[in-house]
């Protein structure tokens, strides 16, 4: 792992969701960012598509989120 990406790594581990945000809503997204740090750590090729799902629905509940849902699966997009 190059200086960069550890430095990329670290700076995910102290990510924290912003005050106010739903509970469940919250959780999903601490659950990604430990998922994309394991994945990080282990040079693992992908995430299990689980807990990208699970984001994307939780998010999907929450019209105030919708925006940022939808630049999500934009991105998803992009990346197949």
């Amino acid at each position: 792992m190059t200086r960069e990406e550890l430095e990329k790594l670290n700076s995910l581990k102290t990510l924290r969701v912003r005050e106010g945000t739903p509970e469940d809503l919250t959780k999903a997204i601490q659950t990604f960012i430990t998922q994309a740090i394991i994945i990080a750590e282990y040079d693992l090729d992908s995430m299990p598509t689980e807990y990208t799902e699970n984001l994307l629905r939780t998010m999907a509940k929450y019209p105030e989120y919708n925006k940022m849902t939808l630049d999500l699966i934009e991105i998803i997009n992009q990346k197949k």
